[in-house]
C-alpha cells in the first residue's frame, strides 16, 4: 500500500511538474525534458509499478526504438518480466508486429560462475496472464512463452526479419542464445539493444557479447547506465 501511494505521488509530480521532477533527479538538461510523450508514459509506468529499469535506460529504449519504427521489420523483446519495457515498445512500434519471448515463470537454470547472484525461478511473478492483461490495449503483440530459443519455433518458417530487438535476460547463456538467434535475422541497419552490459553484478551479459562479437565487423556502442547497442551492418 505504501509503495503504491508513493508511486502515485511520483507519477503525479511527473505529470504536473515535470521540470521539477527532472531537476530533483539531476536530469534538468537531459533530452527527455523536451519529450512530453515519454514523460507521460514514464508517469504511467511509475503509477503501475512497472518501471523496473533506470529512468535514463527507459528513455534510451524509447529513443532507439523510435528510431527503428517505420522501417520494415518486426520488433522483439527477449526477457519481458512484467511488461514495463514491452509497453514502451508498444507505444513506439506503430504497425510493426512485436514478438515477446519469456518463460513467464521465472529464470531458467543459472550458472553461478557466470551469472552473479541470480537463482532459477527469480522473477516468477512476471506471469503470462499479467503481461497479456497489461498490454491488452495494443495490437500486433505476439506472446511466445517457454524456454528460448525453443520457444521461437512458433515463428515459422519463414522467420521474420527484425528491425529492433531488446534483450533483458541477465544471464550468460540466455544472452548468447539471444544474440545467436536474432543477429542473423536483423535487417541491415536493424538495432539490438541490451540491458545489463555495463552492470558488474551481471557479468554474464558482457561475457556473452564479447564472445559473440569476436568475428563480427560491427562495433558495440555502450550507452549511459548499463545498456549496449549493436547496429547491424548494411544500408
Amino acid at each position: 500500500m505504501l509503495r503504491s501511494l508513493r508511486n502515485r505521488g511520483i507519477a503525479r509530480l511527473i505529470e504536473t511538474r515535470p521540470r521539477l521532477f527532472l531537476r530533483l533527479k539531476g536530469l534538468a538538461a537531459h533530452p527527455m525534458a523536451a519529450d512530453p510523450a515519454f514523460l507521460r508514459l514514464h508517469a504511467r509506468l511509475v503509477r503501475d509499478g512497472e518501471a523496473m529499469q533506470l529512468l535514463s535506460e527507459r528513455y534510451n529504449l524509447w529513443s532507439v526504438a523510435r528510431r527503428a519504427a517505420g522501417h520494415p521489420g518486426a520488433f522483439a523483446e527477449l526477457g519481458v518480466y512484467r511488461g514495463g519495457s514491452a509497453r514502451i515498445l508498444c507505444e513506439v512500434k506503430g504497425d510493426a508486429p512485436l514478438h515477446l519471448f519469456d518463460t513467464f515463470a521465472g529464470m531458467p537454470a543459472v550458472n553461478p560462475a557466470t551469472d552473479g547472484a541470480f537463482r532459477a525461478g527469480d522473477f516468477a511473478d512476471g506471469t503470462l496472464e499479467h503481461v497479456q492483461a497489461y498490454l491488452r490495449g495494443y495490437s500486433g503483440v505476439h506472446f511466445h512463452p517457454g524456454f528460448f530459443p525453443a520457444s521461437a519455433a512458433r515463428l515459422g518458417p519463414p522467420s521474420p526479419v527484425f528491425q529492433f530487438v531488446h534483450l533483458d535476460v541477465d544471464l550468460y547463456q540466455s544472452t548468447l542464445d539471444g544474440l545467436r538467434f536474432f543477429y542473423p535475422r536483423l535487417a541491415p541497419g536493424g538495432i539490438l539493444l541490451s540491458h545489463d552490459y555495463g552492470d558488474p553484478t551481471v557479468p554474464g551479459v558482457r561475457r556473452a557479447f564479447g564472445e559473440f562479437m569476436r568475428d563480427k565487423t560491427e562495433k558495440l556502442v555502450q550507452l549511459d547506465a548499463t545498456q549496449v547497442l549493436l547496429e547491424k551492418a548494411g544500408s
